[in-house]
């Protein structure tokens, strides 16, 4: 990125406010040893931008929330530590950060770390997951915080990244601006499909192409899974047969209609668990999805997910 220097400056003031510009308000404190000396290095994209901080000094960054957008930290040099939400973590050459744009965050860059940041723009990302996993989504999309590299597929994910910061860097700025678009996709797809997230379980079955009248179904059944449907219901939105529509269903998905319908409270329940901030009532989220069989319900969900629903509200409480 050292063709594409923001700005260097001794001055915190001076520092802090010109991050903002890019970023958001926030407080910058120096709190430890080490020489202050801010750079920042910006190349903005479609989707993301591509950018490069280091501070020198070890400093204490409070943003709050970023609201509007997401922002993956990979350390180059030195680590920091990341409280985000109730979860305190340390990263460094192996693990990266991942903040959430409704989820607070205080941070403790330590001196001499050095950082290249992805900035995803929060709306376009949204509108990006819904494409791909045909939906609208119920709620915010919410990660877990920490990208673990030692994961093969994660430090594949890392290796696209990478390429892009090196071709950013490249001085054909017009190739780079051709291929920038595609190449952003294929990293937040991977993202989506890599990183745990509470969209998970809805990339679960394959989006093959499905004959019309089980789509018809699909669109029904995420449309009503809150509502006490039946399969005459969904039948009769497809347009065709309730025994047509099973087997319709067999060959595309493996499963039948109602088991679909299940799939989706499941999921949806699992949405809803990991999307709570503070406590939440595993009964009154299963309840509100049609499970009133609590103890089907809990084996069920323990089967699908491989964790007890508490555990998933245990975790994302933190």
């Amino acid at each position: 990125m050292s063709s594409h220097v923001l700005f260097q400056s001794d001055d915190l003031d001076c520092a802090r406010e010109k991050v903002a510009r890019k970023f958001c308000n926030h407080r910058l404190e120096v709190v430890g040893g080490g020489q202050f000396r801010a750079a920042h290095h910006h190349q903005p994209g479609r989707l993301i931008s591509l950018n490069y901080i280091s501070y020198g000094a070890d400093v204490l960054i409070d943003p709050g929330a970023l609201e509007t957008f997401y922002l993956i930290q990979l350390p180059i040099s030195g680590c920091a530590t990341i409280k985000h939400n109730r979860r305190e973590f340390l990263t460094d050459g192996e693990t990266a950060s991942l903040l959430n744009a409704d989820r607070e965050t205080t941070m403790r860059w330590w001196a001499g770390c050095e950082q290249v940041l992805v900035q995803i723009h929060k709306a376009s990302f949204m509108d990006f997951a819904e494409q791909l996993c045909e939906r609208s989504l119920p709620g915010p999309l919410v990660f877990d915080p920490v990208i673990d590299f030692t994961r093969p597929e994660l430090s594949a994910w890392r290796y696209l990244v990478n390429a892009m910061f090196r071709a950013a860097d490249a001085r054909e700025q017009k190739a780079f601006s051709l291929c920038a678009a595609f190449n952003e996709q294929r990293i937040l797809e991977a993202l989506l499909r890599l990183q745990p997230n509470n969209l998970s379980p809805f990339f679960d079955r394959p989006q093959e192409a499905a004959p019309r009248q089980v789509k018809r179904a699909d669109d029904f059944i995420r449309a009503n899974a809150h509502r006490p449907i039946t399969l005459t219901e969904i039948a009769a939105a497809s347009g065709v047969g309730a025994r047509a529509l099973q087997l319709a269903y067999k060959r595309t998905h493996g499963m039948s209609p109602m088991h679909a319908l299940t799939h989706e409270r499941l999921c949806r329940v699992r949405f809803d668990l990991e999307n709570a901030q503070g406590d939440v009532s595993v009964t009154e989220t299963a309840l509100r999805w049609g499970f009133t069989h609590l103890g089907r319900f809990a084996a069920d969900y323990r089967k699908k997910f491989g964790e007890r629903p508490s555990d998933t509200a245990r975790r994302a409480a933190y």
